[in-house]
């Protein structure tokens, strides 16, 4: 048996057709013993050698290195040639592969030239003491025998069977953005995995150096202690004593005089840290929040589990006091279970580049990594990429592509066995049937690579001398995905960039800004009646984790009125708990008696009404009713939520007989453990729910006693969608807050506020993107525009277009000087021809034009045109031409005044649903909005029978009966008219 030395994965991105499982499973099929995985990166390194040690088989581990356009194969014979190869292929992916390098790292490697490379025998023979020529066929065998002896069959493999090999010509093409119908020929014959007719190819020399080459490798990777960065204490002092002294004096600082309860909690972690060996964890931890609170960077309260321990709130690392808040430390580091602690944080999205930076300087740049992902071809993808390369248009591809949801786990073969249209397009269509047989066999391949969304990883070492680096944007990746570190020591720390988190940040340096005044966002009350009363109105439009409209629903029932309750909402309102919801709101309202299950147990359910809602109820009910340790009763949870049916019978038997030894009976204990065993599969991190309610409820304390800046704040950052934006506008000017349009003078590139009205900035116009923005700006930087003259000058000069002139004009952003739209529109030559001529000379020099004016255009032309620019419309809204015309109309936001009456209302459509009933007949849901307001509107199916042809966008005046459902208003049909001239 020979051993298959030149076999490329599909990790060699889009240029092979080979899974590592075909790799892995065609070697034990075959009862080989070694086979070799030789692409040009070490992506799938970890992933191969993992597979390979299941089935028995020995990994070999090759790198395809390019060098002016030859290739040089290197096997790593040992751990050392291993570490040679991450070398190189660090430097390759860095674009620093030369002959120097090579010289550098080539010890223990074996080294093969294809035949194209031969040529080059006698240069790298100078660097390698164990070197081949490779061959693929008979009559390059011939050629190079001529050059040395020492040969071996080196037969590229890239596809499974012979019939493939169309397949891979697509392949290349996606890769290379080629089509069928472009003058390009691929060489792909010849390239499948095969063991039989070896003849063929190849006499035995060849295959006996194959089998040598096999003997002289074997590599065994090395298993490292956790490899973090060490944290230099002050004067050496000892790593244990410092995190202790540290602690201490955190929590002294924190709450003042430290009490038995919290003497004994502090001790308990810290030697349970030290234990197990994560002192200089916490400190680096410690020391990159440090950094960013001291360089007035906004650190989320924290997050996860790691809210539960008592060091990580005494070192600032997280802002909730897990004593105050019955947060467990076993939940985050369980003495009883050697795992790695999992410290995530949030910074705000705009600064986490800043604090990475902190980290990079202070321990290196090849220390500090962003961790390597792959974008594949999906189901969607892969159909469009196919395609493309096969020249379908795209009506075609786009019909078919549509069926397909954009974040979905199944996979083509899931859509044509489970969608009878989608089969039916494939199966009626000739072109969609060849796509979906090619798009099948890609489907999943890894495209490209890309980096983690927050998963960053630290090493005391330059990365590159345990794992492979990639780069990307700037900055290292590991090559080795994120399942692969820690065995390897690598250790993956989140550094999260939250969006609600630089909206806060952005809030607080408004308040500075506008009125002088400091906010310490972990010093705000966690107690104010106003801020709590945004969650039990549903108030809570631009709230972190409150804003669905299946929150706000669940809100208006539930009627919070304490932190306890807003808490306790965040981890109800998931898909497992949610089926908790009506039991937890009855009781709570009083309405159905609280059951505790056993008197023993009340303590841990009380704040939530008898009913388990988090993971650490469920871990204390088992240490107050079995006496379980708490991290016994950890693993207790572990196992609960893994539905292992050994395991969990294991964990019944002792729970009851535990249960038994504290004097409870067996049914009761039975009962009890099943009771667990329903909510721990679902059970919510109480630790995680705290942290995030406390970023909520700080954002609606910044809502509600700071509006201004709150909404700009807001505003700004949803400039991207005009429907965020237009329920953002509406509810900021129910609240009597002006929103202005664009004014030259006062607009920026995010909202701003000036003499308590907010200002749209000028890139919410369309076509007015930042780079214009920032052209306006800083032609005013030194002083404001003192006349439309002089706008026009300075703006001109500094590159304004016309283009962008008239969009200016239309979004009302010249209004200050004086003159209409129209007038500024009639005479726009004249006002450029002046800037134009003030581009050279002196302005005071240049005669103004006399500008003509002109009546305004009328009030719909002008909504017309600022629908164009924003989408949406902006100064006020169409609805109010009409509603003085309509007899007893109501204002939406005044429906709760009618309550039960029927009132007519004068709406413009921004949804339609149009459905069936169980009978059979239509009806239909409508949302309507006007200037300071939007309502449901039910037309049931006996109206729906005499409704007009509504649309989108079209006003309606509707008379119907107002009802409550819930705690939101809507009203009942009974009439629905099209308002003539309506947008």
């Amino acid at each position: 048996m020979y051993t298959i030395l030149n076999v490329k994965s599909n990790y060699s991105l889009l240029s092979s057709m080979l899974t590592i499982n075909d790799i892995v499973e065609f070697a034990s099929n075959n009862n080989m013993t070694s086979i070799a995985l030789c692409d040009n990166n070490m992506y799938a390194t970890m992933e191969f050698i993992k597979k390979c040690r299941a089935k028995n088989i020995k990994p070999i581990i090759g790198l395809d290195i390019i060098l002016d356009d030859n290739h040089i194969y290197l096997y790593a014979k040992n751990y050392k040639g291993y570490k040679n190869l991450i070398k190189l292929s660090t430097r390759q992916n860095e674009h620093k592969i030369d002959i120097n390098t090579l010289k550098e790292f080539n010890s223990d490697l074996i080294c093969i030239l294809d035949y194209q490379s031969s040529k080059y025998y006698d240069d790298y023979k100078k660097i390698y003491n164990d070197i081949y020529l490779g061959y693929e066929n008979k009559e390059e065998e011939k050629e190079i025998k001529k050059i040395t002896k020492d040969i071996v069959f080196f037969k590229e493999c890239l596809y499974m069977n012979a019939k493939d090999a169309d397949y891979l010509t697509y392949l290349y093409r996606i890769r290379d953005s080629k089509t069928v119908k472009d003058d390009i020929i691929y060489k792909v014959s010849n390239k499948e995995l095969v063991i039989s007719n070896i003849n063929e190819y190849t006499d035995n020399d060849g295959l006996n150096s194959t089998i040598k080459i096999d003997s002289l490798i074997d590599i065994e990777l090395e298993k490292n202690e956790l490899l973090l960065p060490i944290y230099e204490t002050p004067n050496n002092i000892a790593q244990d004593k410092y995190l202790f002294e540290l602690a201490k004096a955190g929590l002294k600082k924190r709450i003042g005089t430290i009490d038995d309860v919290y003497k004994k909690r502090l001790s308990y972690e810290l030697n349970i840290i030290t234990k197990m060996g994560f002192t200089n964890y916490f400190l680096v931890v410690y020391d990159f929040i440090k950094f960013a609170k001291k360089n007035n960077i906004l650190v989320g309260p924290g997050r996860g589990s790691a809210a539960g321990s008592l060091v990580s709130y005494a070192l600032g690392i997280t802002e909730i006091d897990p004593i105050k808040y019955n947060l467990l430390f076993e939940r985050f580091l369980n003495p009883e279970r050697i795992s790695m602690p999992d410290i995530d944080t949030d910074f705000p999205d705009d600064k986490r580049d800043l604090v990475i930076n902190y980290v990079k300087e202070k321990y290196g740049k090849k220390n500090v990594a962003g961790i390597v992902t792959f974008g594949t071809l999906s189901a969607k993808a892969v159909l469009r990429d196919v395609g493309r390369v096969l020249n379908v248009p795209n009506n075609k591809i786009d019909a078919l592509s549509k069926m397909i949801p954009v974040m979905t786990r199944n996979k083509l073969k899931d859509f044509y066995e489970t969608n009878e249209a989608f089969r039916s397009k494939i199966d009626s269509d000739g072109i969609l049937k060849n796509v979906y047989k090619i798009a099948l066999k890609f489907e999943g391949f890894p495209r490209h690579t890309s980096s983690h969304a927050a998963g960053i990883v630290m090493c005391k070492y330059p990365l590159d001398e345990v794992i492979p680096l990639t780069v990307s944007d700037g900055m290292y990746l590991t090559s080795y995905s994120m399942e692969y570190l820690e065995d390897l020591g690598l250790l993956k720390m989140d550094f999260l960039g939250l969006r609600n988190l630089s909206l806060i940040a952005d809030v607080i340096d408004n308040v500075k800004n506008l009125y002088n005044e400091d906010i310490n966002f972990n010093d705000i009350p966690l107690d104010d009646k106003d801020a709590i009363n945004i969650f039990k109105t549903a108030n809570t439009s631009g709230i972190f984790q409150f804003e669905s409209a299946g929150m706000r629903e669940f809100l208006k029932k539930l009627k919070p009125n304490s932190f306890e309750d807003i808490f306790a909402a965040i981890a109800l309102f998931r898909p497992g708990p949610a089926g908790n919801i009506d039991t937890f709101i009855r009781r709570k309202h009083g309405e159905e008696k609280i059951d505790y299950i056993d008197k023993s147990l009340e303590p841990v359910l009380k704040n939530t009404y008898g009913i388990f809602v988090y993971q650490e109820q469920v871990m204390q009910a088992a240490n107050i009713y079995a006496g379980y340790t708490l991290g016994e009763s950890d693993l207790l949870r572990r196992a609960m939520s893994k539905k292992k049916k050994d395991v969990l019978l294991n964990e019944e038997e002792k729970f009851i007989k535990k249960s038994i030894e504290r004097g409870h009976s067996k049914e009761q204990a039975k009962k009890i453990f099943d009771l667990i065993l329903k909510f721990a599969g679902y059970g919510f991190n109480r630790s995680h729910s705290v942290a995030y309610a406390l970023i909520a409820y700080k954002m609606a304390y910044l809502k509600v006693h700071y509006k201004l800046p709150f909404y700009a704040s807001i505003l700004s950052n949803v400039i991207p969608s005009s429907s965020k934006t237009v329920e953002y506008i509406l509810e900021a000017r129910s609240n009597n807050i002006k929103v202005q349009s664009p004014s030259i003078n006062n607009s920026d590139i995010k909202y701003t506020v000036i003499d308590n009205d907010i200002y749209v900035p000028f890139s919410l116009i369309k076509k007015i993107g930042l780079v214009t923005s920032k052209t306006i700006i800083t032609a005013r930087k030194d002083r404001k525009f003192t006349d439309i003259y002089d706008a026009f000058s300075r703006l001109f000069i500094e590159g304004i277009t016309r283009t962008n002139f008239e969009h200016l004009i239309y979004a009302g952003a010249f209004r200050e000087f004086g003159y209409n739209k129209l007038t500024l529109i009639y005479n726009l030559d004249s006002l450029i021809d002046y800037a134009t001529l003030t581009k050279d000379i002196e302005p005071e020099y240049v005669e103004k034009p006399i500008i003509e004016k002109k009546e305004e255009y009328d009030k719909l032309t002008l909504l017309e045109k600022e629908k164009e620019l924003f989408d949406f419309y902006l100064t006020y809204h169409p609805t109010a031409l009409y509603f003085n015309k309509v007899k007893d109309a109501v204002k939406i936001k005044d429906i709760k005044e009618h309550f039960s009456k029927t009132i007519t209302i004068i709406g413009l459509i921004n949804y339609i649903k149009k459905t069936t009933t169980k009978q059979g007949e239509d009806m239909a849901f409508i949302t309507i909005n006007d200037d300071l307001g939007s309502i449901d509107v039910t037309v049931f199916p006996k109206q729906y029978k005499n409704m007009p042809n509504i649309k989108k966008s079209n006003i309606i005046k509707v008379v119907g009966k107002v009802e409550k459902r819930y705690s939101s208003y809507q009203i009942i049909a009974n009439k629905i008219e099209i308002i003539e001239g309506e947008l």
